[in-house]
């Protein structure tokens, strides 16, 4: 039991280092005006969305700006607690990690919901005999 509580631990400090350190940087960018952040920070949210093609990071819609305060305002304090929950062995760690996983949970059906929308769209016409 204490490998799987090691393992799950191990995930959450990830999962928290990411968002704590992704949030106020790259994130942000969607929201903040450039001239906040460095221009290797830029360059590398430029690059990222023109390697891989993400719309949603070049040209973000409002729907994901208003995401982005919310993970600013709420997500990124509390993965930073969490982190420090966990890495100090505090108990209410497991609450703030449940809280942080269902905000990202929410977020993410939201990113998601187009992506399925247009694959299932594009499999209409493919159904028909």
């Amino acid at each position: 039991m204490g490998v799987v509580s090691a393992a799950a631990d191990a995930a959450v400090v990830l999962f928290s280092l990411t968002i704590a350190v992704a949030a106020p940087l790259i994130d942000a960018q969607s929201v903040l005006p450039r001239h906040f952040f460095p221009a290797p920070l830029v360059a590398l949210k430029r690059w990222y969305a023109d390697e891989f093609g993400d719309y949603l990071v070049a040209r973000p819609p409002g729907f994901l700006r208003g995401l982005v305060w919310l993970e600013l305002a709420f997500l990124w304090p509390l993965s930073v607690a969490t982190l420090y929950g966990v890495l100090a062995r505090r108990r209410w760690a497991a609450t703030t990690s449940l809280v942080a996983g269902v905000s990202t949970l929410t977020s993410m059906v939201t990113h998601l919901s187009p992506l399925l929308r247009f694959l299932s769209a594009s499999n209409v016409g493919s159904r028909s005999r």
